[in-house]
């Protein structure tokens, strides 16, 4: 009898928490022209709010380099009062690169030419989630 061997990847996330006036879509495309990726707006992300039994769209936007296999996500944390990632209220988008397995990347230098685009008041490099967080993000990312 065969057995049959599975094997699970590992995924890294790498996240960028940010602050901005900025729209969404204004947002995504500064860190384009930053960062030299093409973000593009995808369906939104919907989270259920179980205590009000109301659904909320959150912004999101993609990018997939097919050169070194990142995944670049521009998510909104903020929409109408809700927020998607509790523990961050104080910021407005998530920018979350995701890796598979080794894959490094090189967050300082993603993180200060995130920094230095117009009306970004404040950007935090997020070191470690927590497990709660995590789920929500790989569930829905």
């Amino acid at each position: 009898m065969a057995q049959k061997i599975t094997y699970q990847p590992k995924v890294n996330y790498y996240i960028i928490a940010i602050a901005s006036v900025l729209k969404d879509y204004r947002l995504s495309f500064f860190i384009n022209q930053e960062l030299h990726l093409n973000l593009e707006k995808t369906e939104d992300l919907i989270s259920s709010n179980k205590t009000k039994d109301q659904a909320k769209k959150f912004g999101l936007y993609y990018f997939l380099d097919e050169k070194s296999e990142f995944e670049y996500y521009l998510l909104q944390n903020k929409q109408q009062g809700e927020v998607f990632i509790k523990t961050y209220k104080n910021f407005d988008f998530l920018f979350i690169v995701k890796t598979i397995d080794e894959d490094s990347i090189d967050i300082s230098s993603l993180f200060d030419k995130i920094k230095s685009i117009d009306d970004i008041q404040l950007a935090m490099v997020l070191d470690s989630l927590k497990k709660v967080d995590q789920k929500v993000i790989e569930k829905d990312i």
